[in-house]
């Protein structure tokens, strides 16, 4: 008996985020090929948004280019511009853009520099800017993930159906307001906002259209503020109140003001996610979070804190009563005058009473402890999947793998794969092959190592070990800001 197409649909349904095993479907039959193409181009462009891979775009727009309907193949503006005309003689094998669910400024932008030759007008630039953005109006039905343009789409009739189900928004509050107004009045089903935002000073006529889109949302559940610089008004009683119970996810990128009566407002909030401005925080915001209480709270990071507000770190993980699962905390600098060995001990010991279900963890260690409290945390939380270490001075060769020695035996997570030791660490690489050969003896998982960037993986069914260099990206900010590891870790 064969499956129904809907089962196999569903099937590889599963497979959604696992790229290699949709490509091989692509080669198994005509209809694995459909359903593979279906899934692939929700977001074609995800894994190259913010690469600069000529072969990929060219590809793609090759493609995008014999789905161009027949008005657009007619423009002679475009048809001059071409730069592989002989596309659009093509019929595609499939409707590709119908499955197109993610639109952002950047793609459009990408796409017109690989399809057409340089555009030196910026009229003409923007009149094929415009044309995009219609054909993808056009022919997406179903776009969930949208980066609003600098012009209102709704002046196109088929907008209002083509977003009629959008999920995600990205606005930058300094667009014009009428844009947001349209937004306000056409879309009711957002899941997420992010405003970016370079001075809330310059922009304050906008502010009654941010909360007029605000409002106009049925269940708004995250939010993310980018580059907002001063208070953010935003959040007045009204706005609180309707995002009290629906809100789960917060995050503010180079936030130099944090409200705590407005985030203690919401009760609900399971993620919270802030990146200090590092050369204009004064920790006037951080300071207050020992008035905020979030019982449900299962992700926290933290990003360019001081150690002044270590304590008050300590408060707010103490008021999640044991929900939380993720604490991801960068601090700006540490030493060891300013952060005191009881205060590392009260730490680690709140993690180990308050923290039963924490899989990912950051924790500062200095040469001058015993490790007792660290030993204890390691026995306690058997669920910790990454661990992240911060060493405030430099380790020595023998505190160093007295670490690695408790890390590989006493540690009670079966789970544990990730080890990211950060700062400076002392181990040669004879100490580093028995830690491996240990960590191998206790019959553990496949262990992927961090430290001074590099990255030592080691792999259980053989002695193979790899080691490469890589940078980490801020998943708070944008996408296209790197940091140097030895910086930012998140």
């Amino acid at each position: 008996m064969s499956l129904s197409e809907d089962c196999i649909l569903e099937i590889l349904e599963y497979l959604s985020d696992d790229k290699k095993s949709l490509y091989s479907c692509l080669l198994t039959n005509r209809l694995f090929c459909r359903f593979a193409v279906k899934i692939l181009w929700r977001d074609p462009w995800i894994e190259y948004i913010n690469s600069n891979e000529k072969n990929y775009w060219n590809i793609l727009g090759g493609t995008i280019t014999k789905c161009f309907s027949q008005e657009i193949k007619q423009t002679s503006s475009l048809l001059k511009k071409h730069k592989q005309i002989h596309l659009l003689k093509q019929p595609p094998l499939f409707n590709y853009v119908l499955h197109i669910q993610i639109i952002t400024v950047r793609v459009i932008n990408e796409l017109i520099k690989v399809i057409f030759d340089d555009i030196d007008n910026k009229k003409i630039e923007q009149k094929f800017n415009e044309t995009f953005w219609l054909f993808f109006i056009k022919r997406c039905p179903k776009i969930k993930s949208l980066d609003i343009p600098k012009f209102n789409l709704f002046i196109y009739p088929e907008s209002k159906k083509s977003l009629s189900s959008l999920s995600t928004l990205k606005v930058n509050v300094s667009y014009p307001k009428e844009i947001i107004l349209e937004l306000s009045k056409n879309v009711h089903t957002l899941k997420r906002i992010e405003f970016h935002l370079d001075d809330i000073s310059k922009n304050s006529y906008n502010n009654d259209t941010i909360k007029t889109l605000i409002l106009s949302q049925k269940n708004l559940r995250e939010i993310k503020f980018i580059f907002v610089k001063g208070h953010t008004p935003f959040f007045n009683k009204k706005i609180t109140k309707h995002l009290s119970q629906s809100l789960r996810t917060l995050e503010l990128c180079n936030c130099t003001y944090l409200s705590v009566q407005t985030i203690s407002n919401f009760t609900n909030l399971t993620e919270l996610k802030i990146c200090f401005d590092s050369l204009r925080y004064n920790g006037v915001g951080f300071h207050n979070l020992k008035e905020i209480s979030l019982p449900k709270l299962e992700i926290l990071y933290l990003i360019s804190f001081r150690e002044g507000d270590f304590p008050f770190l300590i408060k707010l993980i103490e008021s999640t009563k044991g929900s939380l699962k993720i604490l991801n905390v960068r601090a700006y600098k540490l030493s060891a005058i300013s952060l005191p060995l009881s205060l590392i001990g009260f730490y680690l010991h709140t993690i180990k009473t308050t923290c039963p279900n924490i899989e990912v963890l950051s924790v500062w260690l200095i040469p001058e402890m015993s490790l007792e409290d660290f030993e204890d945390l390691l026995k306690s939380c058997s669920k910790i999947r990454t661990i992240i270490i911060h060493s405030i001075t430099s380790f020595d060769n023998i505190f160093s793998k007295r670490v690695l020695h408790l890390l590989a035996i006493e540690s009670s997570s079966f789970f544990l794969k990730n080890i990211h030791l950060i700062g400076g660490w002392k181990f040669s690489n004879l100490e580093l092959e028995k830690f491996f050969d240990l960590w191998k003896e206790m019959k553990r998982k496949p262990l992927k190592f961090f430290s001074n960037n590099n990255i030592f993986y080691i792999y259980i069914k053989s002695n193979h070990i790899i080691k490469y260099s890589k940078q980490y990206i801020c998943n708070i900010c944008p996408k296209d800001k790197v940091f140097d590891h030895s910086k930012y870790f998140l």
